[in-house]
């Protein structure tokens, strides 16, 4: 295992959610690696600290006070009975709490299923597992992911930017079971992942992680995670020319407004 992999693994290891095989990986890289152990020194250094002012960090007044007064006109509209019992407000005031704790804690799950769709292209590109069905025809690869998942994924050939469907897979991104499509052109590889949005779409963003780039967004059918290390320019004309040829293929395209 070299450095680029333990940076992408890093946050994994220290949360510990490697398995035995890869967080043993990782401990024998560090045992010979001063850069690497320097790095994970000041990483932990930085959660201990957070972890020991998190606490400190309190909701704004006007915003309590928001939440309250919102709590109350809600209770207006039930039963009176519930008009007159303090523990409601103690209750509303316990989840804000909450809320904004996780907010601190966990500031953006979107950037973590970034950086898990990163690691999956990865280790893709750096081992044999590219593709399970290895095809350039959506009407080979749909029905044999299709046929694997509770889904029917959006599957386009060829793209007018030059790249062309090398195939599919399956992978798994914070426990959930994602399509996973591969384009290639010259040297240059793009892996999208996709999955239904259900109560959780992703909204239009542009990360970089690790000199990988990544671009997500949300339609009717699908949430979509694109990963390769493209130009800017590359990566909007890939995009755009797979979101051309969905909606040819009656596909919609309604970005989700979250």
């Amino acid at each position: 295992m070299n450095c680029e992999e333990i940076h992408l693994f890093l946050d994994a290891y220290l949360d510990g959610e490697l398995d035995s095989e890869r967080d043993l990986e990782v401990e024998e890289h560090l045992a010979l690696c001063p850069a690497c152990q320097s790095l994970v020194e000041e990483r932990r250094e930085f959660r201990s600290f957070f972890a020991a002012n998190v606490a400190c960090d309190k909701a704004p007044p006007q915003l309590e006070a928001k939440v309250l007064a919102a709590l109350r006109r809600a209770q207006a509209q039930q039963k009176p009975a519930l008009s007159w019992q303090p523990w409601v407000y103690a209750t509303a005031a316990a989840v804000l709490s909450l809320f904004l704790a996780v907010k601190v804690l966990f500031p953006d799950a979107e950037k973590e299923l970034s950086r898990q769709a990163v690691l999956r292209h990865f280790h893709s590109l750096s081992g044999e597992h590219l593709v399970e069905v290895a095809s350039p025809n959506p009407a080979v690869v749909k029905p044999w992911l299709t046929a694997r998942l509770d889904f029917a994924p959006p599957v386009v050939g060829c793209l007018s930017s030059g790249y062309s469907l090398v195939g599919g897979r399956i992978d798994v991104i914070q426990n959930r079971s994602v399509a996973t499509l591969v384009y290639k052109h010259d040297q240059d590889v793009v892996t999208l992942f996709c999955w239904p949005p259900g109560k959780e779409s992703l909204s239009k963003t542009d990360r970089s992680f690790e000199g990988y780039r990544v671009y997500t967004w949300s339609n009717a059918q699908c949430n979509y995670i694109l990963v390769s290390q493209l130009s800017d320019h590359a990566m909007d004309e890939f995009t755009d020319s797979f979101r051309n040829r969905a909606k040819e293929n009656g596909i919609p395209d309604i970005f989700s407004s979250y």
